[in-house]
Protein backbone atom coordinates (compact mmCIF):
# COMPACT_ATOMS: atom_id res chain seq x y z
CA UNK A 1 0.00 0.00 0.00
CA UNK A 2 1.32 3.44 -0.94
CA UNK A 3 1.72 6.10 1.74
CA UNK A 4 1.10 9.59 0.37
CA UNK A 5 1.57 12.77 2.37
CA UNK A 6 -1.55 14.95 2.59
CA UNK A 7 -0.80 18.50 1.42
CA UNK A 8 2.81 17.41 1.43
CA UNK A 9 2.76 16.62 5.11
CA UNK A 10 0.40 18.39 7.51
CA UNK A 11 2.58 17.06 10.30
CA UNK A 12 5.18 18.48 10.79
CA UNK A 13 3.99 20.96 8.14
CA UNK A 14 3.45 23.68 7.29
CA UNK A 15 1.09 22.13 4.75
CA UNK A 16 1.42 22.66 1.01
CA UNK A 17 4.98 23.94 1.24
CA UNK A 18 8.31 22.91 -0.20
CA UNK A 19 9.41 21.89 3.31
CA UNK A 20 6.33 19.70 3.83
CA UNK A 21 6.85 17.88 0.54
CA UNK A 22 10.52 17.31 1.24
CA UNK A 23 9.81 16.10 4.80
CA UNK A 24 7.25 13.54 3.63
CA UNK A 25 9.56 12.08 1.01
CA UNK A 26 12.55 12.08 3.36
CA UNK A 27 10.44 10.15 5.89
CA UNK A 28 9.88 7.35 3.41
CA UNK A 29 6.49 8.29 1.93
CA UNK A 30 5.82 6.89 -1.53
CA UNK A 31 4.64 10.28 -2.70
CA UNK A 32 2.67 13.38 -1.82
CA UNK A 33 -0.64 15.06 -2.54
CA UNK A 34 -0.84 18.84 -3.00
CA UNK A 35 -3.49 21.42 -3.97
CA UNK A 36 -3.27 24.01 -6.74
CA UNK A 37 -5.10 27.25 -7.50
CA UNK A 38 -4.45 30.19 -9.81
CA UNK A 39 -2.95 33.47 -8.64
CA UNK A 40 -3.99 36.86 -10.03
CA UNK A 41 -1.27 36.59 -12.68
CA UNK A 42 -2.44 33.17 -13.80
CA UNK A 43 0.33 31.11 -12.25
CA UNK A 44 -0.38 27.92 -10.34
CA UNK A 45 0.31 28.17 -6.62
CA UNK A 46 0.14 25.45 -4.00
CA UNK A 47 -2.55 26.24 -1.45
CA UNK A 48 -5.69 24.57 -0.15
CA UNK A 49 -8.09 27.35 0.84
CA UNK A 50 -9.57 29.84 -1.61
CA UNK A 51 -9.20 32.61 0.98
CA UNK A 52 -6.54 32.84 3.67
CA UNK A 53 -6.52 34.85 6.90
CA UNK A 54 -2.87 35.70 6.23
CA UNK A 55 -4.04 37.32 2.99
CA UNK A 56 -6.50 39.52 4.84
CA UNK A 57 -9.35 37.26 3.79
CA UNK A 58 -8.92 38.15 0.13
CA UNK A 59 -9.14 35.40 -2.46
CA UNK A 60 -5.94 33.72 -3.64
CA UNK A 61 -7.13 34.52 -7.17
CA UNK A 62 -6.95 38.26 -6.35
CA UNK A 63 -3.33 38.15 -5.13
CA UNK A 64 -0.21 38.16 -7.29
CA UNK A 65 2.26 35.32 -7.17
CA UNK A 66 4.79 37.65 -5.52
CA UNK A 67 2.31 38.63 -2.80
CA UNK A 68 1.49 35.01 -2.17
CA UNK A 69 5.17 34.05 -2.02
CA UNK A 70 5.73 36.73 0.62
CA UNK A 71 3.08 35.00 2.71
CA UNK A 72 4.56 31.54 2.37
CA UNK A 73 2.58 30.21 -0.62
CA UNK A 74 4.90 28.43 -3.10
CA UNK A 75 4.42 28.04 -6.80
CA UNK A 76 3.76 24.64 -8.32
CA UNK A 77 7.10 24.92 -10.10
CA UNK A 78 8.89 25.20 -6.74
CA UNK A 79 7.11 22.17 -5.34
CA UNK A 80 7.79 20.11 -8.46
CA UNK A 81 11.45 21.07 -8.23
CA UNK A 82 11.78 19.68 -4.68
CA UNK A 83 9.67 16.61 -5.51
CA UNK A 84 12.04 15.93 -8.43
CA UNK A 85 10.43 12.64 -9.43
CA UNK A 86 10.77 11.05 -6.00
CA UNK A 87 7.83 8.67 -5.98
CA UNK A 88 4.44 9.99 -6.95
CA UNK A 89 2.82 13.41 -6.81
CA UNK A 90 -0.95 13.90 -6.85
CA UNK A 91 -1.92 17.38 -7.98
CA UNK A 92 -5.44 18.23 -6.87
CA UNK A 93 -7.15 20.94 -8.89
CA UNK A 94 -9.23 23.03 -6.48
CA UNK A 95 -12.41 24.09 -8.26
CA UNK A 96 -15.52 24.01 -6.14
CA UNK A 97 -18.87 25.83 -6.43
CA UNK A 98 -19.18 28.94 -4.29
CA UNK A 99 -15.47 29.68 -4.26
CA UNK A 100 -14.10 32.79 -6.02
CA UNK A 101 -12.00 30.85 -8.52
CA UNK A 102 -14.69 28.34 -9.51
CA UNK A 103 -14.87 28.25 -13.28
CA UNK A 104 -16.39 24.94 -14.37
CA UNK A 105 -16.82 23.99 -17.13
CA UNK A 106 -14.26 26.47 -18.56
CA UNK A 107 -11.53 24.90 -16.41
CA UNK A 108 -8.82 27.55 -16.64
CA UNK A 109 -6.82 26.01 -13.80
CA UNK A 110 -6.85 22.61 -15.50
CA UNK A 111 -5.71 24.17 -18.76
CA UNK A 112 -2.83 26.01 -17.09
CA UNK A 113 -1.79 22.75 -15.43
CA UNK A 114 -1.88 20.90 -18.75
CA UNK A 115 0.42 23.49 -20.31
CA UNK A 116 2.79 23.42 -17.32
CA UNK A 117 3.08 19.62 -17.33
CA UNK A 118 3.79 19.63 -21.06
CA UNK A 119 6.42 22.35 -20.68
CA UNK A 120 8.19 20.39 -17.93
CA UNK A 121 8.00 17.10 -19.83
CA UNK A 122 5.85 15.53 -17.13
CA UNK A 123 3.77 13.39 -19.44
CA UNK A 124 3.20 9.70 -19.86
CA UNK A 125 2.32 6.91 -17.47
CA UNK A 126 5.81 6.86 -15.97
CA UNK A 127 5.88 10.59 -15.13
CA UNK A 128 4.85 10.00 -11.53
CA UNK A 129 2.07 12.57 -11.87
CA UNK A 130 -1.58 12.00 -11.03
CA UNK A 131 -4.18 14.75 -11.39
CA UNK A 132 -7.24 14.64 -9.15
CA UNK A 133 -10.26 16.81 -8.42
CA UNK A 134 -13.77 16.81 -7.02
CA UNK A 135 -14.62 18.61 -10.28
CA UNK A 136 -15.05 15.95 -12.95
CA UNK A 137 -14.83 18.57 -15.71
CA UNK A 138 -11.25 19.28 -14.59
CA UNK A 139 -10.00 15.70 -14.76
CA UNK A 140 -11.88 15.11 -17.99
CA UNK A 141 -10.07 18.13 -19.47
CA UNK A 142 -6.75 16.60 -18.43
CA UNK A 143 -7.67 13.24 -19.92
CA UNK A 144 -8.78 14.88 -23.16
CA UNK A 145 -5.38 16.61 -23.42
CA UNK A 146 -3.81 13.15 -23.89
CA UNK A 147 -0.90 13.79 -21.54
CA UNK A 148 -0.85 10.15 -20.53
CA UNK A 149 -0.83 10.99 -16.80
CA UNK A 150 -3.15 9.23 -14.39
CA UNK A 151 -6.38 10.92 -13.36
CA UNK A 152 -8.38 10.32 -10.19
CA UNK A 153 -11.87 11.35 -9.10
CA UNK A 154 -12.23 12.67 -5.57
CA UNK A 155 -15.50 11.92 -3.78
CA UNK A 156 -17.10 13.43 -0.72
CA UNK A 157 -17.80 11.33 2.41
CA UNK A 158 -21.49 10.95 1.57
CA UNK A 159 -20.80 9.34 -1.83
CA UNK A 160 -20.72 5.55 -1.75
CA UNK A 161 -17.70 3.83 -3.23
CA UNK A 162 -19.95 2.07 -5.75
CA UNK A 163 -21.21 5.42 -7.06
CA UNK A 164 -17.72 6.79 -7.49
CA UNK A 165 -16.59 3.63 -9.24
CA UNK A 166 -19.47 3.82 -11.70
CA UNK A 167 -18.35 7.27 -12.85
CA UNK A 168 -14.62 6.44 -12.88
CA UNK A 169 -15.18 3.37 -15.06
CA UNK A 170 -17.45 5.20 -17.50
CA UNK A 171 -15.06 8.17 -17.84
CA UNK A 172 -11.89 6.08 -18.09
CA UNK A 173 -10.05 7.44 -15.06
CA UNK A 174 -7.42 5.31 -13.39
CA UNK A 175 -8.21 5.96 -9.73
CA UNK A 176 -11.01 6.64 -7.28
CA UNK A 177 -10.02 8.83 -4.33
CA UNK A 178 -12.75 8.01 -1.84
CA UNK A 179 -13.19 9.32 1.68
CA UNK A 180 -11.95 7.01 4.43
CA UNK A 181 -15.39 6.80 6.04
CA UNK A 182 -17.00 5.64 2.79
CA UNK A 183 -14.33 2.96 2.29
CA UNK A 184 -14.58 1.61 5.83
CA UNK A 185 -18.37 1.51 5.51
CA UNK A 186 -18.06 -0.77 2.48
CA UNK A 187 -16.26 -4.00 3.50
CA UNK A 188 -15.63 -5.06 -0.10
CA UNK A 189 -14.69 -1.63 -1.48
CA UNK A 190 -11.19 -2.61 -2.58
CA UNK A 191 -12.41 -5.82 -4.16
CA UNK A 192 -15.06 -3.90 -6.14
CA UNK A 193 -12.48 -1.37 -7.31
CA UNK A 194 -9.95 -3.97 -8.38
CA UNK A 195 -12.60 -5.95 -10.19
CA UNK A 196 -13.37 -2.77 -12.12
CA UNK A 197 -9.67 -2.22 -12.90
CA UNK A 198 -9.55 0.90 -10.71
CA UNK A 199 -7.01 1.77 -8.02
CA UNK A 200 -8.60 2.76 -4.72
CA UNK A 201 -7.02 5.65 -2.83
CA UNK A 202 -8.40 6.94 0.47
CA UNK A 203 -8.35 10.38 2.09
CA UNK A 204 -7.70 11.69 4.68
CA UNK A 205 -6.04 9.26 7.06
CA UNK A 206 -5.39 10.97 10.39
CA UNK A 207 -4.02 8.07 12.46
CA UNK A 208 -1.79 5.05 12.07
CA UNK A 209 -4.65 2.86 13.32
CA UNK A 210 -6.85 3.96 10.42
CA UNK A 211 -3.99 3.35 8.00
CA UNK A 212 -3.58 -0.21 9.25
CA UNK A 213 -7.32 -0.87 8.90
CA UNK A 214 -7.26 0.41 5.34
CA UNK A 215 -4.19 -1.65 4.47
CA UNK A 216 -5.89 -4.75 5.78
CA UNK A 217 -9.00 -3.83 3.75
CA UNK A 218 -6.87 -3.96 0.59
CA UNK A 219 -6.79 -0.32 -0.52
CA UNK A 220 -3.99 0.74 -2.86
CA UNK A 221 -2.94 4.00 -1.21
CA UNK A 222 -3.65 6.27 1.75
CA UNK A 223 -3.35 10.05 1.76
CA UNK A 224 -2.34 10.82 5.34
CA UNK A 225 -1.60 13.86 7.49
CA UNK A 226 1.46 12.33 9.16
CA UNK A 227 3.15 10.11 6.58
CA UNK A 228 6.20 9.47 8.77
CA UNK A 229 4.01 8.00 11.50
CA UNK A 230 2.11 5.84 9.03
CA UNK A 231 5.32 4.57 7.40
CA UNK A 232 6.59 3.51 10.83
CA UNK A 233 3.31 1.80 11.74
CA UNK A 234 3.17 -0.16 8.49
CA UNK A 235 6.77 -1.29 8.82
CA UNK A 236 6.30 -2.59 12.36
CA UNK A 237 2.80 -4.06 12.20
CA UNK A 238 2.42 -7.21 10.09
CA UNK A 239 -0.75 -7.99 8.23
CA UNK A 240 -3.12 -10.27 10.15
CA UNK A 241 -3.03 -13.90 9.12
CA UNK A 242 -6.01 -14.92 7.05
CA UNK A 243 -7.19 -18.38 6.18
CA UNK A 244 -9.25 -19.37 3.21
CA UNK A 245 -12.13 -21.78 3.71
CA UNK A 246 -11.36 -25.26 2.43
Amino acid sequence: MEVLGHRGSRSPGPENTVAAVDAALAAGADGVEIDVRRSADGELVVVHDARLPRLGGRAVLRRSTAELAARGVPTLHEVLDVWAGRGRIIIEIKNQPGQPDFDAPREQTAQVLIELLRARGLTGADSGVTVSSFDWFAIERVRAADLGVATGFLTMPRMAVSGGLAYVRSAGHRELHAHTSAVLAAPHAAELAHRAGVRLVTWTVTSDRAALRLRDAGVDAVICDDPADVVRALSTTPRPLTTKPS
